[in-house]
């Protein structure tokens, strides 16, 4: 039954990435001239005091990541945490998560590992707001505060739409979109035609980072290749 929906999704998945793959991108470019955008260099995007900065990672995003030696800034998909320790976050959480018998937590992609505040790992804290990864930063961040669902350009809150935007930058902002959207696309497709049931159990574990026999957490991370384990460490 499970295969039977999934076969679905993904064909659904597939005449999508199709029409995707046929959008204008001056038409889009159109659009986003229309809305206008300038970064302010606010910051408000990078930080958890703002919102939800979470930043899922496409499989390009990953290379790009692992190409320029910054294996450490891949982290497994989680749900939104608050400002407080790893484990508790964990024990928060854990109702989100499946967790199998074996005591490994299961969850789907991969997000840029954020600092102990929730903020963003690589935005500077010095008052510059300045990317530190700014060249090989995920297509995420770069097209911020636009993204296409569904074929249709929305956007998120930031305080720099409505301002004016060059043709050039609003041509190479909508490329940048497509290239986006399609690329999650067929990492969905991907996801769907390789992943692996587990064995889910619907009991939780708590996690104390002060027990002397727990001392990392597994993740199972399900993703365009398959699945992979992910051990973070607890700090004690």
């Amino acid at each position: 039954m499970f295969s039977d929906y999934r076969q679905r999704l993904v064909n659904e998945l597939k005449e999508e990435l199709e029409a995707a793959e046929n959008i204008s991108c001056e038409d889009l470019a159109s659009q986003i001239r229309s809305i206008g955008f300038t970064c302010s260099m606010c910051g408000k995007c990078c930080r958890r005091s703002c919102g939800d900065n979470r930043v899922f990672l496409t499989s390009s995003d990953i290379r790009s990541l692992q190409d320029c030696s910054l294996d450490d800034a891949v982290f497994p998909m989680l749900p939104d945490m608050s400002d407080v320790s790893f484990a508790d976050a964990v024990n928060e959480y854990s109702h989100e998560l499946e967790v199998d018998s074996q005591g490994r937590y299961h969850t789907f992609g991969w997000m840029l590992k954020r600092k102990a505040n929730g903020n963003c790992s690589f935005i500077g804290e010095d008052g510059s707001n300045r990317c530190g990864i700014y060249g090989s930063r995920p297509m995420l961040c770069g097209t911020y505060p636009f993204y296409v669902e569904c074929g249709k350009l929305l956007t998120s809150e930031c305080e720099g739409l409505g301002k004016p935007i060059s043709d050039e930058d609003a041509v190479l902002l909508a490329k940048g979109l497509l290239d986006r959207y399609v690329t999650e696309l067929k990492d969905t497709v991907l996801l769907y035609e390789k992943f692996e049931a587990n064995d889910a159990s619907s009991h939780t574990i708590a996690i104390s980072k002060g027990s002397s026999d727990v001392d990392e957490v597994l993740f199972i991370v399900h993703d365009h290749n398959g699945n992979s384990e992910f051990a973070i460490k607890l700090n004690k």
